[in-house]
């Protein structure tokens, strides 16, 4: 099982703009806190991937580090989800080999 967090950002008014609610990953508007429960962690690709990939923890990424992200995330009232695929599912195009905590997923191919 691969599980990925996104964090759900209320909607609100910068400077008389008005920024509709989004769901982000870790890498978007997270608070400090969250921020700080993974940087030092994870360590990323080496090289450039598709723009539609998306990251997802291994159980063992989950157990070490996710947790704790999740902990951080509820510790200072940021909203978040989780979301849950299966591993025969996911069409993996990169995979942190060093920890084995993440790996980089593509959606799967549209059927015609």
């Amino acid at each position: 099982m691969y599980r990925r967090i996104e964090l759900i950002n209320p909607a609100r008014v910068e400077e008389d703009v008005s920024i509709p609610a989004h769901k982000s990953g870790l890498m978007g508007d997270a608070p400090t806190e969250v921020w700080a429960a993974w940087e030092n962690e994870l360590i990323g690709p080496d090289r450039t991937l598709p723009r539609n990939c998306r990251f997802y923890f291994t159980e063992k990424g989950w157990r070490e580090v996710g947790r704790h992200v999740v902990a951080a995330a509820m510790h200072v009232g940021q909203d978040y989800r989780i979301v849950a695929i299966k591993e025969t599912d996911a069409q993996v195009v990169w995979r942190d080999t060093t920890r084995g905590y993440e790996v980089a997923v593509q959606p799967p191919r549209r059927r015609s």
